[in-house]
């Protein structure tokens, strides 16, 4: 009970402050700066804009109805309920951060929202769910393509400001291009920097003794892959290991004291799948 309590605390958390983020760009610079708005509330605005029917709330809302039911088909039930939620979330937190960021740059003015709508976004994103909208429609986008959300975030927008390059002013329009590929920029770099991994090849004779201070001491899993070695054609053992980024230092310190002539190298895994050591997203 308390471990479910606290996951639902922590996942509030996240889905709070990234709202609390995409809320200040939108109140304090989008709306001031005359910007069009991105996702499904930009969609809203272009369809009230040609045909004023309805309010651009009620539109919002039904177009997020086939939203959450794709996320609940596509995605999980617990991503939609929490999607729910962190809507519920992003409307609070747009009626309560209503200040303005006076900056008389249009350009600085694109370029900060761009970091905080993107860096909102991808804490948001780091949970179980979403704030709805055209978020669930990345999240589909990257399950169902391997697409980053940044990615898909800017093929979606792109879309929405070609068309609404038709209604609005084309320099709003062209700012608002601005801030939609600094998000996306943003997105992918906190998205994936809150989780990075480092994948380690390690060639030593003393391989045994590093697998076991790795696996022992450090706690960090290790792969054996026989090898050959290409120019001496002598047959070799490859440690192969994914780890955290904040353990390589350990690691590397590890290995050398073991074999201060050892070979390693370490590249970024930025799409980990494993209970334990995956950088995967919660949804």
């Amino acid at each position: 009970m308390t471990k479910t309590i606290y996951g639902f605390l922590q996942q509030t958390v996240l889905l709070a402050v990234g709202s609390a983020l995409c809320a200040l760009a939108v109140n304090g610079i989008l709306l001031p700066q005359g910007f069009l708005s991105r996702g499904l509330t930009g969609v809203a605005l272009l369809l009230y804009h040609l045909h004023p029917i309805l309010s651009v709330g009620t539109m919002y809302l039904l177009l997020n109805i086939p939203m959450f039911a794709g996320g609940w088909r596509f995605v999980s039930r617990r991503f939609a309920l929490y999607s729910l939620w962190g809507m519920v979330l992003y409307s609070l937190m747009l009626s309560v951060v209503t200040f303005r960021l006076d900056l008389n740059d249009k350009m600085l003015s694109a370029v900060i929202a761009g970091v905080l709508c993107g860096t909102g976004s991808a804490l948001i994103l780091r949970s179980c769910g979403s704030t709805g909208g055209a978020e669930i429609l990345y999240v589909m986008m990257h399950k169902a393509f391997s697409l980053t959300l940044g990615t898909a975030s800017l093929l979606v927008n792109a879309a929405i400001l070609a068309v609404a390059a038709l209604v609005f002013p084309i320099e709003n329009v062209l700012y608002t291009v601005v801030c939609v590929v600094v998000s996306a920029q943003a997105t992918d770099r906190v998205f994936h920097g809150l989780a990075q991994r480092r994948a380690a090849l390690i060639m030593s004779d003393r391989w045994r003794e590093i697998a076991d201070d790795l696996t022992n001491a450090h706690h960090v899993g290790v792969t054996v892959i026989p090898g050959r070695g290409g120019y001496h054609r002598t047959n070799r053992m490859i440690l192969y290991s994914v780890m955290p980024r904040k353990t390589v230092a350990n690691v590397k310190k590890a290995v050398l004291e073991r074999d201060p002539g050892a070979f390693m190298a370490f590249s970024t895994a930025e799409d980990v799948t494993h209970p334990e050591v995956g950088n995967q997203p919660l949804w």
